[in-house]
């Protein structure tokens, strides 16, 4: 008799965007489940910055921040021409445990990241980016992301120099037909994604998904779900790792 998988016969629609859907898309399948890609944010790569002013940097910086993994694709081909000018004792940091992953698929071994809560208010709790002052640091991060890191850094006395090597942009189309089946899940991992999702789906099809149940990465996407209308109170994952919402989905099955 054929074993029945743990996630058999789940829909759960994955919004992230489509270069990185791809991983836990199949391992939803793996474990039986009807993985639904409908990436809700679009990632593309931004070349407008002050070149000179990172040129000048590069050489004296003592602190590299990358905000997440998106920072490290895009940063590191951003750096590609600069990364024998950076000093050999420069520190590298990075937000979340995916984006030191990134870094160490690089040949980066030595990243500096939260235990947990992966988020840039956990990440300037480090020892590493408390005395900073006459520090060159620079911030690798996407268009219109979070400043707090930038803004408290400089607080702290760092020479501080952010730079947005990608930006986020509504995706031009979208298969609507895929949301047709039942749902039983809807995973977020960012706050923009929820925001995008509702703006990318019909008014008509919204009294139903807002019934559906979600899964969020972090207690500030609970949030922004719970103030747009979700119904049922967002299951948090430990944090928005493949890993971790895995097993947050694991969990969730067999308590339903």
């Amino acid at each position: 008799m054929k074993q029945k998988l743990p996630l058999s016969k789940t829909s759960i629609v994955v919004t992230r965007p489509s270069q990185q859907n791809k991983n836990i898309c199949s391992q939803l399948a793996a474990l039986g489940a009807n993985p639904i890609a409908f990436p809700c944010i679009e990632i593309s790569p931004l070349t407008d910055f002050d070149k000179t002013a990172l040129n000048n940097l590069i050489p004296h910086c003592e602190l590299i921040i990358f905000i997440s993994t998106n920072a490290v694709h895009y940063g590191l081909q951003t750096l590609s021409n600069l990364t024998t000018q950076i000093p050999a004792s420069c520190q590298f940091a990075a937000v979340g445990a995916s984006t030191a992953q990134a870094l160490y698929t690089h040949g980066i071994d030595e990243v500096v990241t939260p235990l947990s809560n992966f988020d840039s208010e956990e990440l300037l709790k480090l020892p590493q980016l408390q005395n900073v002052k006459q520090k060159s640091v620079l911030i690798i991060k996407g268009e219109a992301g979070r400043g707090l890191l930038h803004e408290i850094l400089e607080s702290r006395g760092a020479n501080t120099y952010s730079i947005d090597v990608y930006q986020r942009t509504l995706p031009k189309s979208v298969n609507l037909d895929a949301l047709n089946a039942k749902i039983d899940l809807l995973l977020f991992t960012s706050s923009e994604a929820v925001n995008n999702f509702l703006v990318l789906t019909p008014e008509s099809l919204h009294n139903s998904l807002l019934d559906c149940q979600t899964l969020v990465g972090h207690p500030r996407i609970a949030d922004k779900v719970t103030s747009l209308g979700f119904k049922k109170l967002p299951i948090i994952a430990a944090t928005p790792s493949d890993a971790d919402m895995l097993g947050a989905i694991n969990q969730w099955v067999h308590s339903t």
